[in-house]
């Protein structure tokens, strides 16, 4: 029955705060979209194909999703042309937070479980109660919690990786780790391929770049955060994590999308882990990429990392090697960093083939509250490593104080020197994004 009062309702019938409301796109070939959107909702909440006795009235009552809003696109109002196969629409399904009981797994298990099989069907966004995200701290830090760790303020923080990705020995990345800090990097991160290989294991690593830290420090006086890669099973994972602080490591970074954002959520959320906490983007495309199935970057990169926990989150920019539509790129930054309940907002860090050109067109996009990570634009630098990462802070300089790179660099040579290699983004011949 269409007009069935437990299935179908609107948002204003709600008590707005026992429901997570999603929305998604599909696309069918069939001629009764409040059926096919209503079969969803059974689907993921009391039911199956057919009926069964025990989903009774009072079992649908308190655990049935509810059909809020059908949306097609375009907007057919008197007929649907016959000519019409496939059908593109908008559909808003009202979940009961009583099925999923404030955790992560359950809850992506009722907006996407089943139903990620199916076919066109994408998962564009998630509406919270406050009552939901108030059973998760979100970061410990945020951004201005980072900012007054670094003593930074008021323009981009520069985050310098480790290159190359695996396979180099721990005094060598002591040797980077001293360059880059005396160069200006803020944050020193590990990269997503190093995690604890025997010939770089984590206590390895960390004690040849804290000697590199301490020694820099010596002579700048600022501080370096040092990301250090705990990827891991959730159990060695917290292990890891424990060892580093007791080592004096001051930061943690962690491929979220390949050990969940649960195992994040635990360690962001335990009272022992006391430093910031670094999220890498690593194998999220495949939630994400296929236009017509999955879930949308801005969920699956800036919400869902957030209410889990993450301090700072790198992940695909609209110019770098592996792009992200720019408007979608920006989205993410708002659903880190928007006004979000409780919760501290997240550094945003768009990234992936990034070199000082691209400063003017990434600080107008997204402001000085960003991260800049750049590993190759940095060790890459004609120059060296140390003037690779000066080059970065002479291009935040010029395009705060207004003034083009072009002209700035004629007063920097480490600046020069890096248009000259990369150039500038959206000069002729730099129009594009990078490719890997």
């Amino acid at each position: 029955m269409l007009y069935d009062p437990q299935v179908f309702n609107i948002y204003e019938g709600l008590k707005r705060e026992e429901f997570i409301i999603a929305l998604y796109y599909m696309e069918a070939e069939s001629r009764d979209l409040l059926l096919r959107s209503a079969a969803i909702a059974v689907e993921q909440s009391t039911g199956t194909w057919t009926a069964v006795p025990e989903e009774t009235w009072d079992v649908k009552e308190q655990s049935l999703a509810r059909v809020i809003g059908v949306h097609e696109i375009p907007d057919y109002e008197d007929r649907v042309p016959p000519d019409v196969k496939t059908r593109k629409f908008l559909v808003q399904i009202a979940y009961p937070t009583i099925n999923i009981n404030g955790q992560i797994p359950e809850l992506l298990t009722t907006l996407f479980g089943n139903i990620s099989m199916i076919g066109r069907l994408k998962l564009v966004d998630v509406q919270f109660p406050k009552s939901f995200v108030e059973n998760f701290p979100g970061p410990r830090f945020g951004i201005e919690g980072v900012r007054k760790l670094l003593n930074v303020h008021g323009r981009p923080l520069l985050v310098g990786m480790y290159k190359p990705c695996v396979g180099a020995p721990p005094a060598t990345l002591g040797k980077m780790f001293f360059e880059m800090a005396l160069g200006g990097v803020d944050v020193v991160k590990d990269d997503e391929l190093l995690a604890d290989p025997t010939f770089c294991t984590v206590e390895a690593r960390l004690e040849a770049s804290l000697k590199a830290k301490e020694r820099a420090k010596k002579e700048t006086g600022r501080e370096v955060l040092y990301t250090v890669n705990i990827t891991d099973s959730p159990g060695k994972m917290y292990k890891k994590a424990l060892k580093v602080i007791e080592m004096g490591g001051n930061a943690l970074m962690v491929n979220t999308f390949t050990v969940g954002y649960a195992a994040l959520a635990d360690l962001a959320s335990d009272p022992a882990i006391t430093v910031p906490i670094l999220t890498h983007p690593a194998f999220a495309g495949s939630y994400y990429e296929a236009p017509l199935n999955g879930v949308a970057s801005n969920v699956i990169l800036g919400k869902l990392p957030r209410l889990a926990g993450s301090d700072m989150i790198i992940y695909p920019s609209p110019y770098g090697k592996v792009p992200l539509v720019r408007e979608r790129a920006v989205r993410v930054a708002h659903e880190l960093a928007c006004p979000f309940y409780h919760l501290k907002r997240t550094f945003p860090g768009p990234a992936a083939g990034m070199h000082p050109g691209l400063a003017p067109q990434m600080m107008e996009d997204f402001g000085v509250d960003v991260i800049f990570g750049a590993g190759g634009g940095i060790h890459g630098h004609p120059q060296g490593t140390i003037a690779g990462c000066r080059a970065f802070h002479q291009a935040f300089e010029a395009v705060m104080a207004g003034i083009p790179l072009r002209d700035a660099a004629e007063k920097h040579k480490e600046l020069k020197a890096a248009l000259e290699r990369w150039g500038v983004y959206g000069e002729p011949g730099h129009e594009y994004a990078l490719a890997i």
